[in-house]
């Protein structure tokens, strides 16, 4: 079950990231992440609801702390998404978010078997595989390699990377009894951190249009669906193997690009969506 709803996660997450940059090319990125954020709420409370749960401090504290982390996160993502290519900065990420929460449950003393942890290592080098940028074909020429401008959008990948894996460790560490109050203590924290930093930066909030409006909408359910689903999954199997399936997310992102944006898949990239296959049974026979 674990890894059914690991998967889930990642196809979730992966549909939110293509929306919500999606949605970077036409508005700011405070507007995207806040709105986004803020359109979420209402899953949220059907979840809370739903579930119970018991908010303590401790379920505060961290879930605090992880939309403190995820907001740093989204706010780099989205914005390397808005000005880099999303079938490579997406999957960046994606390394970060997977090696972070393994190097976590390791210390802990999580001892997956042989076979779960190759897959975790074909996984992770899968997305590496999926985020090479190489000699790409762009409409028939090839695209230079990124020039020193350009190279900013891997750097925030990179630092998107390392807050998403923090959030799957801060996350995973609420208890098994606190049903979905973390992600409440995580969105409140959140959405004041980035109101707060859009108005001592003066960042726009307008959503650029009410065309606009749909794929933010869309990232913020899907978000909120994807952390909703990832405790769930958290809950039920070691974290060093949930969020590594997790963290195959921009497979979503990837393929979303190519059908939607008619981005071009390289070779590797493809090797790479397979490898993940492979990964993924691996980590099943756990």
């Amino acid at each position: 079950m674990a890894v059914l709803l690991g998967l889930l996660v990642a196809a979730a997450y992966g549909s939110a990231d293509f929306f919500g940059g999606l949605s970077s090319k036409k508005a700011s990125v405070a507007a995207v992440v806040v709105l986004s954020q803020a359109m979420g709420l209402p899953v949220l409370a059907v979840l809370v609801v739903a579930a119970g749960g018991e908010p303590t401090t401790k379920v505060f504290v961290l879930g605090g702390l992880a939309g403190a982390v995820g907001g740093v996160g989204l706010v780099c993502l989205y914005r390397g998404l808005s000005i880099g290519r999303m079938s490579v900065v997406a999957p960046i990420t994606a390394v970060g978010a997977a090696v972070v929460p393994v190097a976590w449950g390791l210390l802990r003393g999580e001892r997956p078997g042989p076979l779960p942890l190759v897959g975790v290592g074909l996984a992770i080098v899968a997305v590496g595989l999926i985020s090479r940028t190489g000699d790409e074909v762009v409409d028939g020429s090839h695209a230079p390699e990124p020039t020193d401008e350009a190279r900013p959008y891997l750097l925030l990948a990179v630092v998107a990377g390392g807050a998403f894996g923090g959030l799957f460790v801060l996350l995973a560490e609420t208890g098994d009894d606190a049903g979905f109050w973390p992600l409440v203590a995580a969105r409140i924290t959140s959405i004041t951190l980035l109101v707060v930093g859009g108005l001592a930066t003066r960042q726009s909030f307008a959503p650029g249009g009410r065309a606009a409006l749909a794929p933010i909408a869309a990232a913020g359910v899907l978000d909120m669906t994807a952390n909703a689903i990832y405790l769930l999954a958290a809950r039920r199997g070691l974290i060093a193997l949930v969020a590594v399936l997790s963290s195959l997310y921009p497979a979503s992102t990837v393929l979303l690009a190519r059908l939607v944006l008619k981005e071009r898949l390289l070779g590797l990239q493809v090797a790479g969506l397979g490898l993940a296959a492979a990964g993924v049974t691996l980590i099943a026979t756990g």
